[in-house]
């Protein structure tokens, strides 16, 4: 059984021999960083929405969604957040 090194959040190691160069897609570290990215693009947009909205350049119908596609996107990413923390937390717990 291979033995797995937890360096930093993000950075998860194991103890196999290298087999070339090639990646296998990113890692979670990266994915969570564009999802982040991405909620953060999604919340300037609700923002911009509400801008326009109160400008008469948008319908508050479409400036409404925006804002709730912001709310669900932020509220996925702080469920995601609490079962990394909690999974985080019962690998530390199992270590001891």
């Amino acid at each position: 059984m291979d033995k797995i090194n937890f360096q930093s959040i993000g950075e998860i190691t194991r103890n196999e021999p290298k087999k070339g160069t090639t990646s296998h897609g990113n890692g979670f570290a990266e994915k969570l960083k564009e999802s982040i990215m991405e909620v953060n693009q999604r919340q300037q947009n609700a923002d911009q929405a509400i801008e326009k909205v109160i400008n008469g350049e948008l319908g508050l119908h479409e400036g409404m969604l925006k804002i709730q596609e912001a709310d669900i996107s932020l509220r996925m990413l702080l469920q995601v957040r609490r079962k990394v923390m909690d999974a985080y937390t019962e690998i530390m717990r199992l270590q001891l």
